[in-house]
């Protein structure tokens, strides 16, 4: 019986670190994007969106969100639709003004409720009287290697730069 006992505690242990490796996550994703100077008139801000989603493209997470009225949010089309219509919640506590042109740095620490997998990080822009951006990039969050990509936009975006350090 001791080693049935022993058996069944050393599993629960395996389990439980396994658990626990791919749950807490000490990874960070390092962001850079760039808000290109438009020569147009009259120029808006764009309104732009960052959030994780999965390769079957349902939204897990909101990681920023620039605006300046709620009304608008809705132009954010790939977003609103994964996320910001159904739960405001999800955003309230990463938003922030629209930007000017220029580039702009963000690091975010995974949550430890994001199991390790495949995922895909999505940037969206939209500009009143302007254009539209929606990139996507795949990654792997719990890896043990570093992860850096580069994207570039077609209006809205530049350069888009992501570092993941596990």
């Amino acid at each position: 019986m001791p080693t049935f006992l022993s058996a069944s505690l050393r599993s629960v242990f395996v389990l439980t670190g396994c658990l626990i490796t791919s749950l807490c996550q000490a990874e960070s994703i390092a962001l850079s994007v760039t808000i290109p100077t438009l020569d147009v008139d009259p120029y808006h801000r764009p309104y732009v969106a960052v959030w994780l989603e999965t390769p079957e493209r349902k939204g897990v997470k909101v990681i920023n969100v620039w605006y300046e009225q709620d009304e608008w949010l809705k132009d954010l089309r790939q977003w609103w639709r994964k996320i910001g219509r159904s739960d405001a919640a999800a955003y309230e506590g990463v938003t922030g003004a629209t930007r000017k042109p220029g580039t702009y740095t963000y690091e975010w620490t995974v949550a430890d409720d994001i199991p390790a997998g495949n995922y895909v990080l999505c940037f969206e822009a939209s500009r009143e009287a302007g254009g539209r951006d929606f990139l996507r990039q795949a990654i792997t969050l719990g890896g043990q290697q570093q992860q850096r990509y580069q994207l570039e936009g077609d209006y809205e975006f530049g350069a888009i730069a992501i570092t993941i350090q596990p």
